[in-house]
């Protein structure tokens, strides 16, 4: 209900003090229905005159269209322009001077507080008769057309030269490098991969010369100190230090009565573990030369000792004889424990595993020969030649799945895995965990064998030389697919019996050169771990009579080493596609054998004139050098500097070459830029 008129409540009202006190005037005057002063101003009146007509009818608005409505709500002034709660503009009438004039008489029926100053929380509107002349709309209004969302054009990347050299790429680098070309930290080393095995080189102070009649098989570095450890043709162990007087051995003695195979200290170099040709091992304390365990149960050679990783008491070798023996030195002997070469008195270790026939075929029918002899009886039998598979490789996993172990046997390239935790039959031949796929280029021509396996610094690749010459890559991850409880750590409380094994994935690529070639099982391969400014490399021996050096960084595999005119002549190779993988890399095809269907690249550095002969066995020391050892009765000590390059720009004169080896590098490698 509306409030009566201003005037007439007026005139209800009782006279208030001020007309009271005011002089008395006449009747008339006092009667009269209108007072004669100056009208006040009410809120009622106040809002109502300065309010829009379509503001108080809000009724009227739900007969408006919409576009009606949209339209009349843009073109209200200052509609984004301080808080919603402000009713009344700020500046349009100054009610200050009016306020000091006139009051407002105050009711006594009903009290009511509306103020004369606009409230600060009321919301902006502005008069019709003081409308602003440019109000600010509630949008952007866009003077031009708008811009449309189009993809970004990139200009197509320049394509580097072949012949870049460093101090271009340096330079390059240097303004923030192409990023679609392979540029930055993460992807580009900003150098060549010769970089890094082109400062290899041997004096003639670092040859050790051995006697005579007694080639050298076998060589380990010590982990904590710069001493190593050589085993030759006579048993004979001799220890050099890497660092001091080469041309002398430090210690010398008698380990064995016949060839020493392989040779590996301890995780403290306090112990070196040997395997000999007389069919047993042994445990030697390295401070005092002596005898601590005999490992005496192989029926042919030892082929490879390895220790367990953070274990030292636990090892395992390998033999000729196709069985794989794990050793607890904390466990002695049984008394059926003999060997001839050692007699009744020695201490005889405990085999607490065996996998026998541990390379040999699953299946009787197939390990099998057709060759056949004749018995006393006059009954014929078949030759078996199922225990006559040599493992030729041992390499465990690092430390947290130490109880898995890598063999590889010279039947084929097949690598296999092992759970040294659980029960193995001994009735047939052992299954292992987990087998790798052999090479399709070996399944078109025929098997080749493996001589050695060394895995890199975080265990991620598996590095296997073949008797074809070529050095596969494999991920350790593929090893094994599928659900594979028994691998876990936490499984090792209680001991199972391994079942069948599972199949896991070949090799990812390969290594090739045309300088190593590995001819017997005596050519092994070593890995330099990456340490302060030294990279990760990979050496191996090789019957051509040099090492060679295989950096192991991927980011130098790139498919841009072959010339763009073979390039296209390959199929692409994508995750996807159906059609044929790409294959190999490498232009030489060696044997004469199918075409690869792996990447083989010949990164690959030899170090030449170091030795005459086949180089066997090579090792890495701790502070980053490479021992070599040679059937020409010579060990060699390579080193870093400058000196390389000076050995290979000086020349035959005046005796600057005479007994020093350097590393070969690609015709043009030391131009100056």
């Amino acid at each position: 209900m509306s409030s009566p008129c201003p005037t007439r409540r007026m005139l209800l009202q009782e006279p208030t003090p001020e007309l009271c006190s005011s002089p008395p005037a006449s009747a008339a005057t006092v009667c009269s229905r209108k007072p004669k002063r100056p009208p006040p101003i009410t809120p009622k009146r106040f809002t109502r005159f300065f309010t829009p007509r379509n503001t108080r009818d809000v009724s009227s608005r739900t007969s408006l269209s919409s576009s009606a409505r949209q339209l009349q709500d843009i073109t209200q002034s200052a509609i984004n322009r301080g808080r919603a709660t402000r009713s009344t503009p700020r500046k349009t009438v100054n009610f200050i001077d009016i306020e000091k004039q006139m009051q407002t008489p105050q009711s006594s029926v009903r009290k009511r507080k509306s103020p004369y100053l606009s409230p600060e929380t009321s919301p902006v509107q502005s008069s019709p008769s003081k409308r602003s002349r440019y109000a600010t709309p509630p949008v952007d209004i866009l003077e031009d057309s708008p811009e449309l969302d189009e993809p970004a054009v990139y200009p197509a990347p320049i394509r580097r030269l072949k012949t870049l050299g460093g101090t271009s790429r340096i330079l390059q680098r240097s303004f923030g490098g192409i990023l679609s070309v392979g540029r930055g930290f993460r992807r580009d080393h900003c150098a060549s991969w010769q970089d890094q095995t082109a400062e290899f080189y041997s004096g003639s102070e670092d040859l050790h010369q051995l006697p005579q009649g007694a080639p050298p098989f076998c060589t380990a570095s010590c982990n904590t100190n710069s001493m190593l450890a050589i085993g030759d043709e006579n048993g004979n162990i001799h220890l050099l230090d890497s660092e001091g007087d080469f041309s002398k051995p430090h210690v010398s003695w008698k380990a064995h009565s016949n060839a020493i195979m392989d040779v590996q200290f301890s995780s403290d170099d306090l112990y070196l573990a040997a395997g000999s040709g007389d069919q047993t091992g042994q445990i030697v304390d390295v401070r005092t030369q002596q005898t601590l365990a005999v490992l005496a149960k192989h029926k042919s050679s030892v082929k490879q000792v390895r220790f367990q990783p953070g274990d030292d008491k636990i090892i395992a070798t390998s033999s000729r004889d196709g069985a794989v023996q794990i050793w607890d030195l904390r466990c002695q002997g049984d008394k059926g424990s003999y060997h001839a070469a050692w007699g009744s008195d020695a201490p005889y270790a405990s085999v607490i595993r065996t996998l026998a026939s541990a390379h040999a075929a699953s299946s009787p029918a197939t390990s099998t020969s057709s060759a056949t002899r004749t018995l006393s009886n006059g009954k014929t039998e078949n030759i078996g030649r199922r225990n006559d598979i040599s493992v030729t490789a041992l390499s465990f996993l690092p430390d947290g799945r130490q109880h898995l172990l890598l063999t590889a046997s010279d039947a084929s390239t097949c690598v296999k895995l092992w759970d040294i935790r659980g029960r193995y039959s001994l009735r047939g031949p052992a299954i292992p965990t987990a087998t790798t796929r052999h090479p399709e280029s070996h399944n078109r021509h025929r098997h080749f064998a493996i001589n050695s396996l060394t895995l890199n610094g975080d265990a991620s690749r598996l590095y296997a030389i073949s008797k074809d010459n070529t050095v596969y890559a494999y991920s350790t991850s593929h090893l094994i697919l599928g659900v594979a409880p028994e691998l876990s750590s936490a499984s090792a409380v209680k001991q199972k019996f391994c079942g069948v094994g599972q199949e896991g994935l070949g090799p990812i690529y390969g290594f090739r050169h045309p300088n190593f070639h590995a001819g017997s099982f005596y050519v092994k391969a070593t890995l330099r771990k990456a340490c302060e400014y030294r990279s990760e490399m990979l050496a191996v021996g090789s019957t051509d009579g040099c090492p060679v050096l295989f950096p192991t960084d991927e980011t130098f595999l790139k498919r841009e080493t072959l010339h763009d005119d073979e390039a296209d002549e390959l199929p692409d190779i994508t995750p996807n596609s159906r059609g044929p993988s790409r294959p190999s890399l490498s232009r030489s095809v060696p044997n004469s054998r199918c075409l690869d269907t792996i990447p083989i690249y010949e990164h690959g550095t030899p170090l030449i004139r170091g030795h005459d002969a086949e180089v066997t066995s090579v090792s890495w020391t701790r502070n980053g050098t490479l021992i070599s050892v040679s059937d020409d009765f010579r060990v060699r000590r390579w080193k870093e500097g400058k000196q390389a390059r000076e050995l290979r720009m000086g020349g035959e004169g005046e005796g600057k070459r005479w007994q020093c080896g350097w590393a070969a590098v690609g015709e043009g490698y030391d131009d100056d830029e």
